[in-house]
């Protein structure tokens, strides 16, 4: 990609992000009830709608697996680290599906883009973030801030 395209993705990612969050905060107190299968039709699109934006701009065709941050709400809040190396969508649909049956729902999400060493980079990210972070259960991290872990994994994999 150009540096301008780059610049457009990057500007548009700011845009929707400040508007996720706006949403996010808005629900929380909802999501903290814990919610009964299906979801408010908000709490859906919230959902979808930070996938998309987490992925805006990054090349699907590109060689190499993505780490992901996923954070979800309900009665409470974790953040979950992984890696994927094929359908980022797929992988997230189940997480969610696993969540919801805890009335859990996703509420944000970072996906690096294609990397050549996601397994390595996963597992450097989880032990970096267990150094500060005493709750965690493997993957699972109760109360996390997201947006720490989302740096955390930026810098590790070279994007913001």
């Amino acid at each position: 990609m150009s540096t301008g395209t780059d610049a457009w993705f990057a500007a548009e990612r700011k845009r929707m992000r400040e508007d996720l969050v706006k949403r996010k905060q808005a629900l929380t107190p909802a999501l903290r009830e814990g919610l009964e299968w299906p979801f408010p039709d908000e709490v859906n699109k919230l959902s979808k709608d930070v996938v998309s934006t987490a992925v805006l701009g990054k090349s699907p065709n590109e060689a190499g697996g993505r780490i992901y941050v996923l954070e979800f709400r309900g009665p409470g809040q974790y953040v979950k680290l992984g890696s994927v190396d094929r359908d980022y969508r797929r992988r997230v649909l189940q997480h969610k599906r696993i969540a919801r049956v805890h009335r859990y729902a996703l509420v944000d999400a970072w996906f690096s883009p294609h990397v050549p060493n996601h397994l390595e980079l996963e597992g450097a990210l989880k032990k970096f973030l267990r150094i500060t972070h005493t709750q965690h259960d493997g993957e699972y991290f109760l109360g996390l801030d997201f947006d720490h872990a989302a740096a955390v994994a930026g810098h590790l994999t070279g994007s913001p």
